[in-house]
């Protein structure tokens, strides 16, 4: 019990500490980690160092995620360093003929798009600087394009095992594969980025009024922009690009072959490096390593939780609360998920939820798969509820604030993101039962 306890309130402290972003989430998580590996605690066979021994130190790390994970912000760290999104950003803003409306519709389909192939913070990084420049010659209000982006980017992410950082999460410690998520995810976010584009548009009409006035003066002064000038490194593009290619197809048959997920990531990664040229050293520099660190550090503490039995008492007290009924138990999961998820950032808690929703399943005799559908639309949809709901939130905001050196409020995301949250996750509540649980 004492352990308990000390596992619960060390956690407890970390996501505090994550929520108020006052101390960068990597060294929060990483003296978490060492928390939980070192803190002495007094029990009736005397005092016990550490909740976890060096071999659950190892025991407890999700390789095959961070094997993924480093092998995706390669190649995309590589993408970048070539031009590509900068060269893809010009090219739809062109293709959009200068219109605020199409820009506002491509960008946030673009977003979408993009987010359920390669990490929504990548997307958000390059998309968030283009959108305020486009913003700039259209002479509108860059704010409502990137929340809808920010929207957009974390539903598109739902429908991948490689979109948003949750997924990844959940789909290697439940064993899932790239078609998994496509099947039963897909539908429900071709659902939700609809009902979003939508609404969104209804809040942010006034800024489309003159649109095809905008539109015609601003295509004569930037008809000449030449998309093929912002890439840096033709080369670099080609080969990132079409490893790119390979590495999600491969992942899409991995389990048809029996491959690790890790593998490939690490394989597409090597291919970049070897192939890739001159560039490779600043290729090396970009790759998000403080999140790859993060995430090592949050498995440690999530397996302390797993061994002291927390996560076991959090599954109990669904069950119990659920009756033992599946749909019950689904709701649940789907709508705590989601509130937490807006509340905390969404990576962490999909992490301790993953043992909770597969111990659940165990003790209770319920379909796993219904519960991490269930999870996976929670997690994923209600981090779009706040500025810190995720990772992407938290960037795409603050790239607009440097920017332009005006603060976003809590008031200004939240009054259009949490209406659009609550539907999204009221229709996915009708659409899960009908799917699932009829």
């Amino acid at each position: 019990m004492v352990v308990q306890i000390v596992a619960a309130v060390l956690f407890l402290l970390v996501y505090i500490l994550l929520a108020t972003d006052k101390i960068h989430r990597t060294i929060v998580a990483l003296w978490g980690a060492l928390l939980f590996a070192t803190i002495p605690v007094f029990t009736n066979q005397g005092i016990q160092y550490g909740l976890l021994s060096k071999s659950d130190l190892l025991r407890y790390e999700n390789w095959e995620a961070l094997g993924l994970i480093f092998g995706l912000f390669t190649i995309v760290a590589a993408l970048r360093e070539s031009g590509f999104f900068r060269w893809l950003g010009l090219a739809i803003l062109k293709a959009a003929k200068f219109d605020p409306l199409r820009v506002f519709i491509l960008f946030s389909c673009t977003a979408a798009i993009l987010s359920a192939f390669m990490d929504s913070v990548t997307v958000l990084m390059f998309l968030t600087v283009l959108t305020i420049e486009a913003c700039g010659i259209l002479q509108v209000n860059p704010l409502p394009f990137i929340i809808t982006e920010i929207l957009c980017a974390n539903i598109g992410g739902t429908s991948t095992i490689i979109g948003n950082p949750p997924n990844i999460i959940i789909g290697t410690g439940l064993h899932l594969s790239f078609a998994d998520f496509i099947f039963n995810v897909f539908p429900f976010v071709l659902v939700v980025l609809a009902i979003n584009l939508v609404l969104s548009y209804l809040f942010f009409k006034k800024i489309f009024i003159n649109r095809k006035k905008i539109a015609s003066e601003t295509f004569e002064k930037n008809k000449d922009i030449k998309p093929e000038s912002a890439i840096t490194d033709p080369r670099l593009m080609k080969i990132s690009s079409i490893i790119f290619g390979l590495v999600v197809v491969a992942l899409m048959f991995h389990s048809v072959f029996g491959i690790s997920l890790a593998f490939i990531g690490i394989l597409g990664a090597s291919l970049v490096l070897l192939l890739g040229g001159k560039k490779m050293p600043e290729v090396i520099e970009r790759i998000d390593w403080h999140t790859l660190i993060f995430f090592a550090c949050l498995f440690i503490m999530v397996g302390g939780l797993e061994k002291t039995g927390v996560l076991q008492e959090v599954s109990k007290w669904i069950g119990i609360i659920s009756g033992g009924n599946i749909v019950i138990a689904s709701f649940i999961i789907l709508w705590f998920s989601a509130i937490a998820s807006a509340v905390i950032d969404n990576v962490p808690f999909a992490a301790a939820m993953v043992p909770i929703v597969s111990d659940l399943a165990h003790t209770f005799a319920m379909p796993l798969p219904i519960l991490t559908w269930a999870m996976v639309l929670g997690v994923n949809i209600g981090g779009n509820g706040t500025p810190i709901g995720a990772s992407a939130n938290v960037v795409g905001l603050s790239i607009y604030e440097k920017r332009t050196g005006k603060k976003v409020t809590w008031a200004e995301y939240c009054k259009t993101a949490i209406p659009l949250t609550l539907i999204s996750v009221i229709a996915c509540t009708i659409l899960f039962f009908f799917r699932y649980l009829l």
